[in-house]
């Protein structure tokens, strides 16, 4: 699950689900924020924590190397591999229904809107917002623990990825820290409504986060003259799809 929130497309909620502990984990993260510490929630959340924190950890700076080296051609395997996981939500959704295309369109709309407007400040190692960390972190958490839909892709989409991924790999707090009290923020405050609205309206939270998707997707899609990152575009997505077909045996 950590390699898979730090890969952009590739879902831990997924991962969780496909091995059967999604509702074990979902109900144990439950448990904690609600300061129910049950023994088995306990543990766990704490193996999770240390398995995710040493994957991540590791394969930080390998992707903080390749994002330096190869920044188009890491674009492209990354907007293939979101692609590869919004397939997945689509196939989830039922399209037919009026209500769940007008929250797609709605949220469309108004990410696209935000992200335009994001993109008017600059972003970079040395100049991130403290509070757009914060509200970074919050937003990734949220996605985080739903299947379908990956943490490292918001950030990716919100133009904070190689940040985080930089500063993972360099352990630099000034990043570090505000992203982590937005994920802990996000976790307590998100994470029983998130349970509550997946119990009840499941289509309708995907429906959402589809529109979200396809807006950032939209807005980080590298637009080249080199074709070979098309080429890569195509082997992420194609890499989503054949590790859920994989996953799913």
């Amino acid at each position: 699950m950590g390699i898979a929130n730090l890969l952009p497309g590739i879902s831990g909620g997924t991962i969780a689900v496909i091995s059967g502990r999604y509702e074990v984990i979902l109900k144990s993260a439950s448990d904690i924020v609600s300061f129910n510490w049950k023994k088995d929630s306990v543990k766990t959340i704490l193996l999770l924590i240390l398995g995710m924190g040493f994957s991540i950890v590791l394969l930080s700076k390998v992707l903080s190397l390749i994002f330096s080296k190869y920044p188009e051609y890491s674009y492209g395997v990354f907007t293939g591999l979101i692609v590869g996981g919004l397939i997945y939500l689509v196939k989830r959704v039922n399209l037919k229904n009026i209500g769940n295309v007008s929250i797609i369109t709605i949220s469309f709309l108004i990410t696209y809107m935000l992200l335009k407007f994001a993109q008017n400040f600059e972003i970079s190692n040395l100049n991130v917002s403290t509070w757009y960390l914060v509200f970074g972190g919050i937003i990734s958490a949220a996605t985080m623990v739903l299947p379908g839909i990956s943490g490292s892709s918001m950030l990716l989409i919100m133009g904070i990825y190689k940040p985080v991924i930089d500063a993972i790999s360099v352990m630099n707090l000034k990043i570090l820290i505000p992203l982590g009290i937005g994920v802990i923020i996000g976790l307590v405050l998100i994470i029983k409504l998130l349970e509550r609205l997946i119990k009840k309206y499941r289509e309708k939270v995907l429906a959402f986060l589809i529109g979200l998707t396809i807006s950032g997707t939209i807005i980080i899609f590298p637009i080249t003259q080199k074709w070979l990152t098309y080429i890569y575009f195509l082997i992420g997505a194609f890499l989503s799809r054949y590790l859920e077909k994989i996953l799913n045996e």
